[in-house]
């Protein structure tokens, strides 16, 4: 992750408004099997992604079909 890589919030990754169109649950099932990548804790109830690992999560699944 880079210093100016931005952290994106849960509805901001996953949903009808996020970058990935999948629920909840699939997309911490894909966390658990290493589909996706493991959040990053800001606190004790509030988890981030690095948006450059949720865009090579992407890529990755474009490039492989």
């Amino acid at each position: 992750m880079h210093h100016d890589d931005p952290l994106l919030r849960l509805p901001q990754v996953i949903g009808p408004d996020g970058l990935l169109p999948i629920s909840r649950s699939a997309f911490y099932a894909g966390i658990k099997t290493g589909r996706f990548p493991k959040p990053i804790h800001l606190g004790p109830r509030t988890s981030a992604w690095p948006k450059s690992a949720i865009i090579a999560v992407i890529e990755d699944a474009k490039r492989d079909g």
